[in-house]
């Protein structure tokens, strides 16, 4: 488990990359920062199941379950992350605050697609 969890951590370095190399490269040509971001964001999701299905879990075949599944566990994984920031907002700095949310979605993400999303994948 502990190298998947490696694995799933360089694909969402490789994914943060090719997000905001779309983001920027689309600024530069001139569109909106709002659609550039909406664009490379939503490829960036795709990109992340296909990475995460095929190479952090093994999965031969994707379902359309798993897709939304997917898409269900970034949602919840990031209400986590939010609800984190605000409880330690008040009680820490904020940019601590912000590196344990970060922790938060990365460990919630990563247990939800292995339990969940994945689970017939699970070594």
């Amino acid at each position: 488990m502990f190298f998947q969890f490696i694995k799933y951590n360089l694909v969402g370095i490789i994914n943060t990359i090719v997000g905001f190399s779309i983001i920027f490269s689309l600024m530069f040509f001139g569109l909106s920062p709002v659609i550039s971001n909406l664009i490379g964001y939503a490829i960036g999701s795709v990109l992340s199941f296909y990475l995460n299905s095929r190479y952090t879990f093994n999965a031969r075949q994707s379902t359309p379950l798993q897709v939304i599944y997917f898409f269900l566990v970034l949602l919840l994984s990031y209400l986590l992350n939010l609800f984190t920031l605000f409880l330690l907002l008040d009680v820490i700095n904020p940019y601590i605050a912000q590196l344990f949310s970060a922790i938060v979605y990365t460990s919630s993400s990563f247990l939800l697609m292995k339990l969940f999303v994945f689970k017939e994948n699970i070594e």
